[in-house]
């Protein structure tokens, strides 16, 4: 597996994987197209074989950075593709000198809020019913 940064020309591959996992963001290919625009924007791509299996997709600004949207084909979870995924977000952070990284998770999501947690990201706070009714948001985050 090779973590690289995202191109515009993986944007209906981003939007591909992202329709196959009911949590991500839901930005499709347009969305990722102008996400890749964005100056403050960094996308990080899993590549197996040539095909994308996972990306991270984040933005950093005065030191402030937000993991904005993250996905795992389901045939490829379990692998350590958000692992490698995170990992590689957080060198990318450090090496900006970003000061800070949050995220926010659903809090029926325990596996992704135990990836987090091992990376180092705490509890910081609740969206109320922020995935719907009865399930909060979970805002995790920490200082790099």
């Amino acid at each position: 597996m090779k973590v690289r940064r995202a191109l515009p020309a993986d944007a209906a591959a981003l939007a591909a994987l992202e329709r196959q996992q009911p949590r991500a963001a839901g930005w499709g290919k347009n969305g990722f197209v102008a996400e890749l625009a964005q100056p403050c924007a960094w996308i990080g791509c899993a590549e197996q074989q040539g095909e994308i299996v996972g990306f991270l997709a984040l933005r950093c600004a005065a030191g402030c950075a937000e993991i904005l949207n993250v996905a795992v084909a389901p045939h490829h979870t379990r692998q350590g593709i958000g692992r490698a995924l995170l990992q590689q977000a957080l060198a990318a952070l450090r090496a900006q000198a970003a000061e800070q990284v949050s995220l926010e998770v659903a809090q029926d999501n325990v596996p992704a809020q135990a990836l987090y947690a091992q990376a180092g990201l705490k509890p910081l706070g609740r969206r109320k019913d922020f995935y719907g009714p009865g399930c909060d948001g979970l805002i995790m985050g920490m200082n790099l």
